[in-house]
């Protein structure tokens, strides 16, 4: 399809593209107008971490990441809109009695989903998204209603979710450093227990053995070496409980990680679902059997007959099919990393190298503790057992003193894991209303309108079957197009003075190219045909009758259309003077039969009263006859007859004619009526001198292009006339208009 091509269909199909382009346009603002006045309850909060919470500490964490800003803000994000601060918030709003929403949902759903509901609802109004270069995010959630209700309703509700939100929040900091704190706080209980009763001992043995002598050097030395090894022992059988507690953890985590949808080495980035067409054909295959089944009901048929009870299978074995069809398949998935379960992973087998250090430690802390205790035991029985008391006093000191500093440590530790991510608010809770953008929209969709029509018009362009030009006339017809004549308000030539108009003009060209044909015509009669109706027959053989005449021929027009004449009509002669009809059956005679017009060479010979039987009178011997009379003192006889395709009468007319022309209406596809009329006239072996496209577009029509373009002009200057015949004419209905000449169907 050439540019020019697409120009042209596009202005002949503008009236399609502005209905398509009003009508969505209008739809659009129709629909976004009448939609109820929403309104967003709005916050803006932002994630502010301590600087120490990025410090090192002695004992990692196992949930602390180190996070670039997008994953933080990603985080937060995902806790706002987490299934567990909406089911909190939505719980709250369903018993405030201030959440209209929360009210139409215990009408439609039972008890035992309004819970889910009342969550997916909230997930459908809430918005997160993140503000442009800031580490701020802006939470909103939608709600409509009018303006005395709907705002503070949507203020209300981002009231509690902030609250939940801020709770949840709290809790999830403050469970990653509680655990070690209370461990840590609970060891140091029993320290202290142990080192009171390892003083009571002592002070009991000495009460008891006043005359224990006191160690010596080497004594103290041995003690002091139980003692730190003591000291390391207990420190390291420490590290290890942790060690293994942490790998606990963590193991736990990777199994909630992995077992939770979405979760394990690999998430879901995106999934594409359609309708399974296995199911799509399985349910037209069963309203096929029913409908099938339903007809031989109506027709009668009973329930055993052998039909029936095979449609009654099969319609039972379809429905087994689909129940065991999925309504949706999947269609696309793609997959990543996650890295959550990546981190979880990479402690975890930190955790289990630090456990296997600490198992080493403690071993080789155990066997050198065990030396040294065998060289206590070579000492005297009584001295040993102050030793041993004394030592057992030292160390529990030893591990007081360890564990206060520990328990200050996680004291602190969890102080700052509070306080190092904290919630502020930029925006407190607040509402406002909504704009519904209706100019964006309706711009919207008047571009994507005005898209889709002027497709949709170059697609009927390709598609469109319709004859438009003489040379597609002549690719159809398979026979020369003798005549291309435009399509004009007045459809008919002036009968009382000559014109110098595109449509005489191309009524000349038509009448040039019959006297040429005389070579291949067989007699002088044409009968002017068309298959369909309301293609311009009539307007066609009157106006070649008027041209002929004025070019000096002696024509005869004779209206053979007894079924529907209308060239008396044109010719404004007496509806009720004799014609074809009384001539034919030898009421009258020739003379009487003819009427004399107002252009000099014309004469027309009318239908006459419509008889029973058309096709009688015109196989008659009679009408043979009065051909061959008139031929002997005319040049050229018109022969007007009905539909070709839908009466014989054009098939006997041609026969006795011996030659026809064919009128097709522009815009007419080559149907199956017109293939048949011309199968009958080559079967017939009538002559066929050519196809006359009737009501041809202005702008295919060559004939009134150059006209405008060349001629117009020069001949409005000269006599005035052609200015009232060609386009574009005055509004009003010319009294001499065809009310045969319809539009063709574009």
């Amino acid at each position: 399809m050439t540019l020019w091509q697409a120009i042209k269909i596009l202005r002949r199909r503008w009236w399609l593209i502005g209905l398509i382009t009003g009508i969505v346009t209008g739809a659009v603002f129709a629909y976004y107008w009448s939609q109820p006045r929403e309104f967003e309850g709005f916050m803006t909060v932002a994630e502010f971490r301590s600087i120490i919470a990025n410090r090192t500490v002695i004992y990692p964490d196992p949930y602390t990441l180190q996070v670039d800003l997008i994953t933080r803000l990603q985080n937060v994000a995902n806790v706002i809109g987490s299934y567990t601060v909406l089911m909190s918030t939505w719980r709250e709003l369903k018993d405030s009695g201030q959440w209209d929403p929360a009210e139409e949902i215990k009408r439609r759903y039972p008890l035992n989903e309004q819970d889910y509901a009342g969550v997916i609802d909230l997930a459908n109004r809430l918005e997160i998204k993140p503000l442009p270069n800031t580490e701020y995010l802006r939470v909103t959630l939608k709600t409509q209603g009018d303006i005395d209700r709907a705002p503070a309703q949507a203020q209300y509700a981002m009231e509690v979710l902030l609250r939940k939100f801020q709770e949840h929040y709290q809790a999830l900091n403050a469970q990653t450093a509680r655990p070690s704190r209370e461990f840590v706080q609970q060891q140091y209980e029993e320290a202290q227990r142990e080192y009171e009763r390892a003083s009571r001992q002592l002070s009991e043995y000495l009460n008891q053995n006043k005359d224990v002598i006191q160690s010596d050097n080497q004594t103290n030395i041995l003690l002091q070496n139980i003692a730190r090894a003591e000291t390391q022992l207990f420190d390291a059988q420490r590290v290890q409980r942790e060690a293994y507690t942490r790998m606990a953890q963590l193991r736990q985590q990777l199994q909630q990680e992995a077992s939770r949808p979405g979760g394990g080495p690999y998430k879901e980035l995106s999934r594409v679902v359609r309708v399974n067409p296995i199911l799509q054909g399985l349910q037209s295959d069963l309203a096929r059997a029913q409908n099938e089944l339903q007809g031989l009901l109506l027709q009668g048929f009973g329930e055993n007959h052998p039909d029936v009870q095979r449609l009654q299978g099969r319609i039972e074995e379809l429905k087994a099919q689909i129940r065991k069809e999925q309504k949706m398949i999947l269609d696309a998935q793609s997959t990543g990393v996650n890295t959550l379960y990546e981190t979880l992973q990479r402690d975890y087998l930190q955790a289990v190298v630090e456990a296997q250090t600490a198992d080493k430690r403690v071993a080789e802390l155990t066997s050198q503790l065990q030396q040294l205790r065998n060289r206590l035991n070579g000492l005297p029985d009584r001295q040993r057992t102050y030793e041993q008391l004394r030592l057992n006093v030292q160390l529990a000191q030893a591990k007081v003193q360890l564990m206060k500093t520990k328990l200050d440590e996680a004291i602190a530790r969890e102080a700052e894991t509070q306080t190092a991510g904290q919630i502020k608010l930029i925006d407190a809770p607040g509402a406002r209303p909504v704009d519904k953008q209706i100019p964006l929209k309706v711009a919207l969709a008047f571009a994507l309108s005005l898209i889709l029509s002027t497709g949709l018009a170059l697609l009927l362009g390709q598609v469109d079957q319709g004859i438009y030009t003489p040379s597609q006339a002549e690719a159809l017809f398979g026979i020369p197009a003798v005549a291309a004549l435009p399509r004009m308000r007045r459809a008919m030539l002036a009968r009382d003075r000559s014109e110098q108009t595109p449509l005489s003009a191309s009524y000349q060209l038509l009448s040039t190219s019959l006297m040429d044909a005389n070579g291949r015509m067989k007699g002088p009669a044409v009968a002017i045909t068309g298959a369909d109706p309301d293609v311009g027959r009539s307007t066609v053989a009157y106006n070649l009758a008027m041209t002929l005449a004025r070019d000096g021929a002696r024509v005869v027009l004779i209206d053979a259309d007894m079924r529907q004449p209308a060239l008396h009509r044109l010719l404004r002669t007496d509806a009720s003077h004799p014609g074809l009809s009384e001539l034919l059956q030898g009421q009258i005679s020739l003379e009487q039969a003819v009427q004399q017009t107002p252009i000099e060479g014309l004469v027309f010979i009318s239908a006459g009263m419509p008889p029973d039987n058309p096709v009688r009178l015109l196989r008659s011997p009679q009408f043979q006859e009065l051909l061959n009379t008139l031929a002997k003192v005319a040049d050229f006889i018109i022969v007007d007859t009905p539909a070709g395709a839908t009466f014989a009468d054009g098939t006997v007319i041609g026969l006795a004619t011996g030659n026809v022309l064919i009128v097709h209406a522009a815009g007419n596809a080559m149907n199956e009526s017109t293939r048949e009329m011309l199968a009958r006239f080559k079967q017939a072996g009538i002559n066929m001198v050519g196809v006359v496209l009737n009501k041809v577009r202005l702008d295919d029509s060559t004939v009134y292009q150059h006209f405008q373009r060349a001629y117009r002009q020069a001949l409005e200057t000269r006599d005035g006339l052609a200015g009232r015949a060609a386009l574009p004419p005055s509004h009003r209905r010319d009294e001499e208009a065809e009310s045969e000449q319809t539009a063709p169907r574009d």
